[in-house]
């Protein structure tokens, strides 16, 4: 695969890290252009995630290459601080910091990385919180809050550096329908003028119908690329068909 120094995120034959020693990595290629979604299904989430830990750059890949907005992963600690400013990372099972109340936790990305006053970053904080709908004290502790409320603390801490990549790692995990849909409908406005890379897009299939321009399906023994949500469904493949299949009767 030719190199693309315009995307966000590319992939050549490039194989993840990972501790798991059950389940086969075949080697993954992938551009991922600005305004992109990209979205990584298969059978094992615990091998999408290593994928997606790639992807995202926390992880360097165990074999290939990997570059982001046209540089390599492998760059000095100066560099790569730089860089980890434009990407922003959602999880749905990943805690926030327990001992730091919901307004502290969206703040400190920002105090980390930005010299700005404690007053101006604890502004934009509340601003996004507002903007997000949250309906809770800022000042609540995560252990206080529900599941939906911090989501969106960890959706607004991703937002605070407003970054070019956003990476969503099962942000649907253990929601109600409405809150599946009003999720996917914060995750839509915030896509804008961004690239997004995730797993566990079907838990909502209507948000991948909507905006993904890449799913990619990766199993053990092989890996398929599809250009939309309407390819994949459309695929022949069995093992395709059975995911589709199997996410159906767990909805």
């Amino acid at each position: 695969m030719k190199h693309n120094d315009s995307a966000i995120i590319c992939a050549t034959e490039a194989v993840p890290y990972s501790e798991n020693t059950e389940l086969a990595y075949q080697p993954f290629n992938c551009i991922i252009e600005s305004n992109g979604l990209l979205c990584l299904v298969g059978p094992h989430r615990t091998q999408l995630r290593d994928y997606l830990f790639m992807l995202a750059g926390i992880y360097p890949p165990k074999q290939g290459r990997v570059k982001f907005f046209g540089q390599d992963t492998h760059l000095s600690l100066k560099s790569w601080r730089k860089m980890r400013t434009q990407i922003g990372y959602l999880s749905g099972v990943a805690p926030l910091l327990s001992s730091q109340h919901g307004l502290m936790n969206v703040m400190l990305p920002a105090l980390y990385h930005q010299n700005k006053t404690f007053r101006e970053t604890a502004d934009k904080a509340r601003q996004l919180l507002s903007e997000l709908g949250c309906d809770f004290d800022f000042l609540s502790f995560p252990a206080t809050l529900r599941h939906f409320q911090r989501l969106q603390l960890g959706l607004a801490r991703a937002l605070m550096l407003d970054p070019a990549l956003l990476v969503f790692d099962v942000p649907f995990h253990d929601l109600g329908a409405n809150e599946r849909e009003t999720m996917a409908n914060l995750l839509g406005k915030y896509r804008q003028n961004r690239t997004v890379c995730m797993i566990g897009g079907l838990q909502y299939p209507r948000f991948l119908e909507r905006h993904a321009t890449q799913i990619s399906f990766i199993s053990e023994s092989k890996i398929i690329c599809f250009n939309s949500w309407l390819a994949f469904i459309s695929s022949e493949d069995e093992e395709v068909q059975g995911l589709i299949s199997g996410q159906k009767n767990v909805e």
